[in-house]
């Protein structure tokens, strides 16, 4: 396991800080992603394909804007990853794909597979997360500095002899150990100047900026922030626009789904206790609303 050690030089500054941004955007990306790909749940898919294969499929719509589930010959019903492979057809889809997996290569034509796709698009899920990931990283590292700012709201000015020292000393108050330094013969006032920066605080108005980023991601999956203080502000039309827009993102990733679940059932003549369906992550999505008073599509008021 890496460790974030406190800093001692200033190339350990340097190291630190740069650890502390890839682990803010990883954090960011992950938590995102646990997120989108916890929204439905394919019933019957892991019986029908083998145990992970819905854990497998969502992954693969995230990352890759498409999967497929098919039946081999040889191993049976499996859920996978799928370029394209072959031309297009009328209505630009291909006629052939490469289903795979880490384990598994073959080519297929499109009539022999259920081809999903994650919307319309079939654009991932990933590039939309890179970008809130990458907002949020920008607006908490900045709140971060902000933060830091409070604590040293000063800039040292000294000669070249001295700076080493000066370095070594601005450390161990960097690190919250508090030095008093001074040596025979040193004159204060000659040898270092100390700049007011007089950084002002917004920390509390970039942390509402984060929310806004986070809660614009968090709608385009069709998940409504049932943000009180705003709600309050919305007139009733408005609030029921926003409802329906909410709705619209949801159902961008819920309609290729059930198109794909309806034809798995009728592919495979899958009836009953057996057939596939695509349904809300009820467990996960009760314990977001019960979190952050949310709701998934929107609205049934």
């Amino acid at each position: 396991m890496n460790k974030i050690l406190l800093p001692r030089k200033t190339a350990d500054l340097r190291k630190v800080a740069g650890m502390i941004n890839n682990a803010t955007y990883s954090d960011y990306m992950d938590r995102l992603k646990l997120v989108a790909i916890s929204l439905f749940t394919w019933k019957n898919l892991d019986k029908l394909c083998g145990f992970g294969a819905s854990r497998f499929i969502e992954n693969a719509l995230y990352e890759d804007g498409k999967a497929c589930v098919l039946n081999d010959p040889e191993l049976g019903y499996l859920g996978l990853r799928v370029t394209v492979n072959g031309k297009l057809n009328t209505y630009n889809l291909p006629t052939a794909v490469e289903a795979y997996s880490i384990t598994y290569h073959k080519k297929w034509p499109l009539e022999d597979v259920v081809y999903i796709m994650n919307n319309e698009l079939q654009l991932p899920t990933f590039r939309s997360t890179q970008l809130a990931s990458y907002r949020l990283y920008e607006i908490q590292r900045t709140i971060d500095t902000n933060v830091k700012a409070q604590k040293t709201p000063v800039v040292l000015e000294t000669d070249t002899k001295s700076r080493l020292t000066l370095e070594n000393l601005f450390n161990q108050y960097d690190g919250n150990i508090p030095f008093i330094f001074g040596r025979k013969g040193m004159d204060l006032d000659k040898k270092i100047n100390a700049i007011k920066t007089d950084a002002p605080y917004v920390a509390d108005k970039l942390t509402m900026l984060k929310h806004e980023v986070w809660n614009e991601f968090i709608t385009f999956l069709g998940i409504n922030n049932a943000n009180t203080d705003k709600k309050e502000r919305l007139i009733s039309d408005e609030a029921k626009s926003n409802d329906e827009l909410i709705a619209y993102y949801f159902y961008c990733f819920y309609k290729t789904r059930k198109k794909a679940a309806d034809e798995i059932n009728e592919k495979y003549n899958l009836k009953g206790e057996d057939a596939i369906s695509i349904e809300i992550n009820k467990e996960a999505m009760q314990a977001l609303i019960a979190a952050n008073d949310v709701v998934i599509g929107g609205n049934d008021e």
